[in-house]
């Protein structure tokens, strides 16, 4: 089964994936605005700034990994042709 058939058939898998992406937007944007750079990496204990950046990269491929499950979901061209072709 495709993700296209799965979607088909099941509407609310759309909805958890935008739902996601949408959360995971704005917790990305929460970290951003609780990163305080002038800490640098001189503490390690709390909220530092190496610790920021490590959570708003992994947000960044969650994120990147939810756009290309969409564009999957969304793609309306057909199957690619079976292998090997058959001579016509």
């Amino acid at each position: 089964m495709t993700l296209r058939t799965a979607v088909q058939q099941s509407k609310i898998l759309t909805f958890v994936v935008l739902g996601a992406f949408v959360w995971l937007l704005l917790t990305l944007f929460e970290v951003l605005s609780t990163l305080d750079f002038t800490t640098g990496t001189a503490s390690f204990v709390g909220q530092s700034a190496l610790g920021g950046i490590a959570g708003v990269m992994v947000l960044a491929i969650v994120l990147g990994a939810l756009v290309v499950l969409y564009s999957e979901i969304t793609e309306s061209d057909p199957a690619p042709q079976s292998w090997p072709p058959s001579e016509e």
